[in-house]
C-alpha cells in the first residue's frame, strides 16, 4: 500500500510540474510574463494565512494543534 501511495505521489508531482510549465508557456505565448510575487504580496498572504490558522485553531482546539504540529514536522 505504501509503495502504491509513494508511486502515486511521484506521478502527481510530475504531472503538476508538467502542467505548471504548460501554463507558463501558454501565458508567455499571449504576452504575459510570470514573475515571483513581490514582498508586499508575500507578506500580506502570510499574514492572512496566520489569521486563518489562528481562527481555525480556536475552533478545533487540541485536535487542530495536533494537525498543525504534524504539518510543521514534515
Amino acid at each position: 500500500m505504501l509503495q502504491a501511495a509513494t508511486a502515486a505521489e511521484t506521478r502527481g508531482w510530475a504531472a503538476s510540474q508538467e502542467k505548471n510549465r504548460w501554463y507558463i508557456d501558454e501565458l508567455a505565448k499571449h504576452g504575459i510574463k510570470v514573475v515571483p510575487p513581490g514582498q508586499v504580496l508575500t507578506t500580506g498572504l502570510k499574514r492572512v494565512g496566520e489569521q486563518l490558522t489562528a481562527e481555525w485553531l480556536r475552533r478545533t482546539g487540541d485536535d487542530g494543534w495536533a494537525v498543525i504540529e504534524g504539518y510543521k514536522q514534515k
